[in-house]
């Protein structure tokens, strides 16, 4: 195989399902924000789902467009290492 290592590839395919079912995840969490309760509304805009963490102190309490935004939780205040989207089964 002439050592190329293929671990991680993916085909274009299977990438443009993956895109597309992440977009109908987030146009329907769109759409039931009004049905959504106020422990799974992001604290910051109140506009969009929680749908991160932040890492190192593993607090979920914004949007990843806010999460991003952050240099130290609003929780806790510890220092902002990472910001990692969660996905809910």
């Amino acid at each position: 195989m002439n050592r190329v290592n293929f671990k991680g590839c993916v085909e274009k395919e299977e990438l443009l399902k993956i895109v597309e079912r992440l977009w109908r995840q987030e146009v329907r969490n769109k759409e039931h924000l009004e049905d959504m309760e106020d422990d799974s509304i992001c604290k910051i805009c109140m506009d969009a789902p929680i749908d991160c963490v932040m890492l190192e102190c593993g607090h979920m309490c914004t949007c990843t467009n806010c999460g991003k935004q952050m240099a130290e939780c609003p929780i806790c205040r510890q220092y902002v290492v990472r910001v990692v989207r969660t996905f809910k089964a």
